[in-house]
């Protein structure tokens, strides 16, 4: 729990020196969930009936953005191969650095996302339960990421490979975090029903990814 704790307010201080980082990956969230409605037109039902999906996909791009942040500077600085793939409990520090990105990129994100609702003219009901699917997917999203992030760790310039590599993963938390705000009659998917998936999915990436994870990092420091 020491180590922990001790790895998780280290990164966390890092992230809030640089406030940069959790700045942009704020403001990029805003600027695409004001941006892709321009495309759409004067239209608010058509924006209404899409806007979830709009926020959803603001949300993976500003995550994918933020990746390379997460082993790059630990594994220039020699962290990562003293703390992380040289140590016995490696799973803990795995755990805590994912953790410490959650709560200063991710966390910062879900904050905003009514005032992005409100640019796409959503409503509080349908901005809440976008909310609550967001959070439930979050651990899925960040550790299939870690994935690419742990790939491309020696590679310059990396985000765009991870964008390239993750993304089809994220094409079924996509598609099942948006089927509740779709009404017809052919479609018949409610907000439960995606809760519990994308919960399962969560609980099953926290409980085999973050070994994936450490394997990957210990191939790529020999």
């Amino acid at each position: 729990m020491k180590q922990f704790l001790s790895i998780f307010k280290r990164d966390v201080s890092i992230f809030y020196k640089n406030k940069s980082i959790y700045v942009l990956a704020v403001s990029f969230f805003l600027i695409i969930s004001m941006i892709l409605p321009i495309g759409i037109g004067p239209d608010l039902d058509i924006l209404r009936s899409i806007s979830p999906g709009l926020i959803w996909i603001a949300f993976l791009l500003s995550t994918l953005l933020n990746m390379p942040l997460l082993f790059e500077d630990d594994y220039k600085d020699g962290f990562l191969e003293t703390m992380i793939i040289e140590s016995d409990s490696s799973i803990i520090s795995i755990t805590s650095k994912i953790f410490s990105f959650w709560t200063a990129i991710i966390f910062p994100i879900i904050i905003f996302i009514p005032i992005a609702g409100v640019m796409l003219n959503l409503g509080s009901d349908q901005t809440l339960k976008i909310i609550i699917l967001l959070l439930i997917s979050s651990p899925y999203i960040i550790l299939v990421s870690a994935i690419g992030s742990a790939i491309t760790i020696r590679t310059i310039n990396s985000g765009l490979l991870i964008t390239s590599l993750i993304t089809p993963f994220y094409i079924p938390i996509l598609i099942i975090g948006t089927l509740p705000f779709i009404d017809n009659d052919f479609v018949n998917f409610d907000f439960t029903r995606s809760v519990m998936l994308l919960t399962a999915a969560s609980l099953l990436s926290m409980v085999m990814i973050p070994y994936f994870i450490i394997y990957i990092l210990r191939i790529n420091s020999d």
